[in-house]
């Protein structure tokens, strides 16, 4: 399956309907990196912790976000959730390269993605 990113852009996390998205992969990306290409992510709060978010949406309506615990991340990655029609391995590994961000990788997908 061939996404087109064609018109990827950046959206605010307040746009994300958290019920709609779902964990896909966790992401090896440098934050600093992120930050040059994309500019600085949202924080987000809930009850775990503060997160920084950067969502994005593509023409088709399809939505994605890049989320890491803001103060103590456990890991170096994000965690990619994503709407349903970007639910496959296949798609974790076109929003990667999509980020147009050096070094980028799928580190590991959800045990619920059918391969």
């Amino acid at each position: 399956m061939e996404l087109s990113f064609c018109g990827l852009r950046r959206i605010p996390e307040e746009e994300l309907v958290l019920k709609d998205i779902r964990y896909l992969a966790l992401i090896e990306v440098d934050l600093s990196s992120l930050y040059r290409r994309w500019g600085r992510p949202d924080i987000a709060v809930d009850d775990l912790a503060e997160w920084l978010c950067f969502a994005f949406s593509l023409p088709n309506g399809d939505k994605f976000a890049l989320q890491r615990e803001a103060q103590h991340p456990p890991t170096s990655g994000f965690l990619l959730s994503v709407t349903i029609g970007l639910f496959s391995e296949e798609a974790a590994k076109q929003v990667t390269a999509a980020l147009d961000v050096h070094g980028a990788r799928v580190l590991e997908v959800s045990g619920e993605v059918t391969r």
